[in-house]
């Protein structure tokens, strides 16, 4: 039966693709989106010869994605300007240094904690019965105030604040201090910035900087929080987690006052400070979760626990001589909280993504720079995208934000170490949710794995790669009800059914439900699909959003074999594949040995859309052309195709027979 495969959002945060029609009773059509983490979607058309047509007609639009719309400020570093000659000179601080015991609390109403009070001509520092105030008489002044005492290296220190009449104006704390040109300082303002910043030898470098919306107007901070462990330090203001940064220039030092008068005359007041050791600090709720990894490092792969990263953060992952592959994951507590990756560098500094990316690619000679992509909860990554950009030793650095603020609360990347040059397979649960007894049966169930195990042959073998084991689950009869026929507004229940039922670990999850309907626009009335794969999919950890692959069997009209390519390809997308030509005939992947079957020399009948018809002699036989229709016999993969297939960690190497 000939298909063509719908891209959908599936949850990710694509641009809408524009509205396309059924050319045909027997035409399908894969659905462009211009983001490379896209959803694949199977959608029935209609009859294949000698078959009765399924009566489901194909949907006319594609269901409008949400879209990030965060905008982001040119990051602006204070200067360190030195303060102007005083008018009244400062009583020296004493030689002697004490160390501060813990817990340390000032209420920063009398001179007794010790912060000098000065008086410049250009600001005044001083105590009040309000508090410790800074008054700024001029702009681009960066003032510091520090405590006399020494404090531990680690330590959650929590500050009350009130900023001034400047949105401009920012305040916070200073920590490991060593004098006033050498220290760390966490600032905000009331436009909504932060700044987490090293002083070193006078010289200012930004470690973080972002814009954060529950921050604007917020000119009484209540909470700003710096816990300090080793070299990482994280940030919050109004308990929000803002960043998790590491930095070891220095070790331990003293605690401060600072703020920066940016545009102008300003005034400052601090009104508490509580400074407790670092392990009896109290976590604000969201800012911490924990990715739950379903099983132990498999071989040849390792783990790499990046921690909580805050609502704009950068994870960093070492990657060693030989390493092939990263798949990395971040998630949010709230499900629905956009995440946006707004930078990723190889260790050379190389930009990995365009966020000017339009989803055309014309030319082989063009960057390999797909789009940043953006996420609802979750946001997986899988690199390298192709062999031109085979991983390279060092640091990988990961930038990602939040649309509302909250914090990215974990992250992890799975790594996968040099493979041998040995067939690899890959391992699968199969769950049936539909109750067709060409599937449930003792019988069906083995003809289904004998089907998917000879077009595996057909397309995998040549390659080295090939299906592992195969395990079967079945929905109880509560799930049954609830997921047989379902709405893709389910889908995330399904997977979290289907991980409760088999786990994951490094196998891939793949449904098999009877119906599976999406509404394509608001309002408009669902349509059914023949199957669902988030490109790439959350493989290995329990907490996965995009975990599993879903396929439909009632659109496939009994024919086993088209189930069985289906599963094989969703399982391509969900390993990373694009496909080849998507159906405009204009947007290809970034492989270099994929023919493009573009449409100036294809579309041949003027539609704007490139069929298998069009495209015989160039790419409609892959696996991974947007339309399927080709011969089974005659479907294959190119060797860069297999080249990052077998470097997915779920891949492994094949046992070894007895």
């Amino acid at each position: 039966m000939p298909q063509v495969y719908f891209a959908h959002a599936g949850g990710l945060i694509v641009p809408a693709a524009k509205p396309h029609r059924v050319a045909g009773a027997a035409q399908c059509r894969w659905l462009r989106t211009a983001n490379l983490l896209l959803a694949c979607m199977l959608v029935a058309c209609g009859a294949a010869a000698g078959r009765p047509a399924a009566n489901k007609p194909a949907p006319t639009v594609t269901r409008k994605p949400v879209v990030a719309t965060a905008t982001r400020r040119a990051t602006r570093m204070p200067s360190h300007t030195p303060t102007a000659t005083p008018t009244i000179t400062p009583q020296p601080t004493s030689t002697s240094t004490p160390v501060a015991l813990l817990p340390f609390t000032d209420d920063l109403k009398t001179a007794l904690s010790g912060l000098p009070e000065e008086t410049y001509q250009n600001l005044k520092s001083y105590y009040s019965i309000s508090g410790f105030k800074i008054d700024f008489f001029a702009a681009n002044l960066l003032q510091m105030v520090p405590y006399p005492q020494k404090f531990p290296a680690d330590f959650s220190a929590r500050l009350r604040l009130k900023l001034g009449t400047n949105l401009s104006t920012s305040a916070g704390l200073a920590f490991r201090v060593a004098d006033q040109d050498n220290y760390y300082a966490f600032l905000v303002n009331g436009g909504g910035d932060f700044w987490l910043l090293k002083l070193k030898n006078g010289n200012t470098e930004t470690l973080q900087s972002a814009e954060i919306e529950q921050l604007q107007s917020a000119f009484e901070i209540k909470d700003l929080r710096v816990d300090v462990q080793g070299s990482e330090f994280r940030v919050f203001a109004q308990d929000i987690l803002l960043t998790v940064v590491h930095d070891d220039t220095f070790a331990t030092g003293g605690v401060g006052l600072v703020g920066w008068s940016e545009q102008g005359a300003d005034s400052l007041r601090f009104t508490q400070l509580d400074v407790v050791e670092h392990a009896q600090r109290s976590v604000p709720a969201r800012s911490e979760c924990t990715l739950t990894l379903d099983d132990s490092a498999h071989p040849g792969t390792r783990q790499v626990r990046l921690g909580p990263l805050g609502a704009d953060g950068t994870a960093r992952v070492l990657i060693e001589p030989g390493d092939e592959s990263i798949l990395f994951i971040a998630r949010t507590a709230n499900r629905f909280e956009v995440i946006n990756l707004s930078a990723a560098t190889d260790p050379f500094g190389t930009e990995l993504y365009n966020r000017n990316y339009d989803g055309i690619q014309n030319d082989r000679a063009q960057p390999l720079q797909p789009a940043l992509p953006s996420d609802e909860g979750e946001l997986t990554l899988f690199l390298p995208l192709a062999p031109a950009q085979a991983l390279q030793a060092g640091s990988y650095d990961f930038s990602l934000s939040t649309e509302g603020g909250e914090p990215i609360c974990d992250a992890l990347a799975i790594v996968r170490i040099e493979s041998e040059p040995v067939p690899q397979v890959i391992d699968l649960n199969l769950w049936l949710v539909s109750a067709a007894p060409e599937l449930t049966t003792a019988a069906g169930r083995q003809r289904l794995e004998e089907t998917l195990r000879q077009t595996a042959h057909t397309i995998l073998e040549p390659h080295g790669l090939a299906i592992g084991a195969v395990h079967f689950g079945e929905a109880n009869a509560a799930q049954r009800m609830r997921l047989q026929r379902m709405s893709d507004s389910q889908y995330a229940e399904l997977c979290s059914a289907l991980k409760a039922d088999m786990g994951s670990g490094y196998k891939l999850n793949v449904a098999l439900v009877d119906e599976y309907r999406i509404q394509f626009s608001s309002g408009a009335t669902e349509e059914p699909v023949l199957g669902l794969a988030p490109q790439p999919g959350t493989a290995i950890i329990t907490e996965g959003q995009h975990s599993c692959a879903v396929v439909a069997w009632e659109l496939m009209d009994g024919d086993m074999q088209e189930l069985t390519a289906t599963i094989i390809h969703e399982s391509a997308h969900f390993l990373g594949l694009a496909h080849t030509t998507d159906e405009d005939g204009l947007s290809f992947d970034f492989l270099s040995d994929t023919p493009q079957c573009s449409a100036a020399s294809a579309d041949v009948d003027g539609n704007k859309n490139v069929g298998v018809d069009e495209c015989a002699l160039f790419d409609a036989n892959n696996l991974m052309f947007w339309q399927s229709g080709a011969q089974q016999a005659s479907v294959n993969l190119t060797a860069q195709q297999s080249w990052l297939l077998r470097r997915h960690p779920l891949f492994h190497p094949a046992p070894q027979t007895p």
